[in-house]
């Protein structure tokens, strides 16, 4: 089976526009953030919109390759790993990703937000990733 390149595509030009995003937002201290609200929502649904789009790729390849069933988000990535696909670090820290998205969308009221601040410095983790799925295809 081959990999649908639109659907890949779709998803990274979105993973892209919420890095620049991000990248954006990233320049604001700690101390600004954490005075507004408004830059607090827009990181934190900036973050949830990069880390689904890695989800939906890794899932998309998972099941078109018939690779085996991911138990749960963050196994889609240990997957990507078994076969070949992404490093060992890599895939711990998109693991982490998902993690954190679930915590984003279904914990919100414990988003503890110097640990979503903190998040912004690792959004290469997520260019990291880009540039593996470019290479799948």
């Amino acid at each position: 089976m081959v990999v649908n390149r639109e659907i890949i595509q779709r998803r990274l030009s979105k993973l892209e526009q919420s890095l620049r995003k991000l990248k954006d937002l990233s320049c604001v201290s700690l101390e600004d953030y954490l005075k507004s609200e408004a830059i607090q929502d827009r990181v934190e649904r900036n973050l949830q919109i990069a880390a689904q789009a890695c989800i939906d790729i890794g899932s998309h390849v998972v099941a078109d390759r018939e690779y085996r069933t991911p138990s749960g988000y963050g196994d889609i990535f240990n997957i990507l790993q078994e076969e070949g696909l992404l490093p060992g670090e890599l895939a711990g820290a998109m693991k982490q990703v998902a993690g954190f998205r679930n915590i984003l969308v279904h914990d919100y009221l414990d988003v503890d937000l110097v640990v979503v601040y903190q998040s912004l410095g690792k959004i290469d983790d997520f260019r990291r990733f880009a540039q593996f799925v470019i290479e799948w295809l």
